[in-house]
């Protein structure tokens, strides 16, 4: 069973119009209930005097709540006296959370955010000012099938590709609004923006613990106000199920939600980069001589492994999990005929990237134990992905899993590239990383795992697994690890092209070689998806 509902924009006092039209769209749709998304009122004027007297008329159950303008007393006094307004109309409150008879759960937040109070609840309820801690207590409600807030949340746009019309000025947003978002996970956010209309793509977010299965999606909709001189859209009209499909596919165009934040890491020193880009150039900015300006971090919004970073390639990730995501490479090493042959016909070059921004593992913070939790989650990963290669390829395919860990890197992540099992069980793949290193003269290989690294300094780490075979039913991994220090110039590229000249695929090495068009790019993700799904725990 679905309820119908119509939203509407700000209606500033022209209710006797407004709320004609909205009657002629009952009589067709018979909506279970209407929400003033902006300001319903102007002030204390004549279209109040007609409301109160009964000569406008509401058509069925609407809401409302403080927007930008405070509401006129001769309401106010109607409110505090526990009396109706009129029929049908019903004040959501400025702070509030409404379960309606059709077990719609509401949860509002009106009024722009006063500044001048630092902390603690806004104590007037039918001012246009809200505060921060007004929104944080909000968070208890736990969920939403409907936020309304007055406000827009900030980075609500961050991977957004819907575009604006030519001279349209949005709102700035703020933290608390995307932080209440992001809590309560709605299936709806509706909001103002004067006169133009803004719909962005649904985007999901991280699944909860009570539903690890679900990936709850929002859609973030605000509108423009009623008579607008742009004529942008003040009406919205949508059918909401009562209870969400778990097992549904995810809306067409949905994006990772545009909220998620690394957390805190210490400061630390960077290193000049770029996520595809070659780095053998890279030099120790720490070290005598360096004339130039250091220059500052890329946070977490210029990271291009951070889901923060509005310009990241979001239709080539794969899954996200609670500490860590999995996505495709751009500009892979292997192509989809690389081993088509063997069962896998897509390229499986792929990235296990930690959710929060640091340059090592060793350096994510300890809160919430969330180191621990980003090395065992990427572990799960990669252990998925060999699974899953060997399967398709009947144990002909096993893997090399990589990473660079230095603390003056940027966002460590592992890269996964299959790998024939005939060269790993004839030890071809560690002796070229070993060749290779004595090539360069870098310091030698240890057979040992790290594990987190916390007790290591700067290090190359190489995981080369054999897939299940009579002698082990489960595969086997060998770890090899390079310790080095800062003195040494190593090559973020060591990896790729000790696995390209390995595979005869040397003019593969610069990932910008292979570049592919975008079109090529989400055909070679919906394949691989394709295949991972039945290992994919997230879902």
């Amino acid at each position: 069973m679905a309820s119908k509902i119509i939203v509407l924009g700000d209606v500033n006092g022209q209710l006797r119009a407004v709320f004609k039209k909205v009657s002629t769209l009952h009589e067709k749709n018979k909506f279970s209930l209407a929400i003033v998304a902006g300001n319903l009122f102007s002030e204390d004027d004549d279209s109040v005097s007609e409301l109160l007297a009964g000569n406008i008329s509401i058509p069925l159950p609407t809401y409302f709540t403080v927007a930008t303008t405070p509401l006129p007393q001769r309401i106010i006094d109607k409110i505090e006296k526990d009396e109706e307004i009129c029929e049908n109309l019903h004040f959501l409150g400025k702070r509030s959370t409404t379960k309606t008879s059709e077990g719609i759960k509401i949860v509002t937040l009106g009024g722009r955010l006063d500044e001048t109070i630092v902390g603690g609840l806004s104590k007037e309820q039918y001012l246009p000012f809200h505060t921060v801690g007004d929104a944080k207590a909000l968070h208890g409600a736990n969920s939403a099938d409907i936020l309304l807030t007055t406000t827009w949340p900030a980075s609500v746009r961050n991977g957004s590709k819907i575009p604006l019309a030519e001279g349209v000025m949005l709102p700035i947003g703020q933290e608390h609004i995307s932080d209440l978002c992001a809590t309560l996970k709605p299936r709806y956010h509706f909001s103002s923006s004067l006169d133009s209309f803004f719909e962005r793509e649904p985007f999901f977010h991280n699944p909860v613990a009570d539903a690890p299965d679900v990936k709850p999606v929002t859609r973030f909709i605000s509108l423009a106000s009623h008579g607008n001189s742009k004529k942008q859209k003040a009406l919205y009209a949508f059918s909401l199920p009562s209870a969400v499909d778990p097992t549904a596919p995810l809306p067409s165009g949905t994006t990772v939600s545009p909220f998620l934040k690394p957390k805190k890491r210490p400061a630390l020193d960077p290193e000049p980069y770029s996520r595809y880009g070659n780095h053998d150039g890279y030099r120790n900015k720490r070290g005598k001589g360096y004339r130039g300006q250091r220059q500052p971090p890329p946070g977490p919004g210029e990271c291009f492994f951070c889901l923060s970073n509005p310009n990241l390639a979001t239709h080539l990730i794969s899954s996200i999990g609670d500490d860590s995501y999995l996505t495709l490479a751009k500009g892979p090493l292997i192509t989809s005929s690389t081993y088509d042959q063997l069962g896998v016909d897509f390229p499986a070059h792929a990235l296990i990237i930690p959710l929060t921004h640091s340059p090592t593992i060793a350096l994510i913070t300890q809160e919430d134990n969330a180191r621990e939790k980003s090395f065992a989650e990427m572990t799960r990963f990669k252990k998925a992905l060999q699974e899953m290669v060997a399967e398709r390829s009947d144990n002909r395919l096993g893997a090399v899993t990589y990473e660079i860990s230095k603390a003056n890197g940027v966002h460590t992540h592992w890269q996964f590239i299959p790998m024939p099992e005939e060269k790993i069980s004839k030890k071809l793949v560690e002796a070229a990383f070993i060749a290779e290193a004595e090539n360069l003269q870098y310091p030698a290989f240890q057979a040992r795992d790290p594990g987190i690294g916390k007790d290591d300094g700067d290090f190359f780490r190489v995981w080369i697994w054999t897939p299940p075979n009579e002698e082990n039913s489960e595969g086997s991994t060998k770890c090899l690890t390079m310790a080095f220090d800062d003195s040494l110039r190593f090559s973020l590229q060591f990896g790729r092209i000790v696995l390209a000249k390995l595979l005869g695929l040397e003019k593969r090495i610069q990932w910008r070689d292979c570049a592919q068009s975008e079109e090529e790019e989400k055909k070679d993700i919906e394949a691989f998806k394709g295949a991972f799904k039945e290992f994919d725990f997230t879902l």
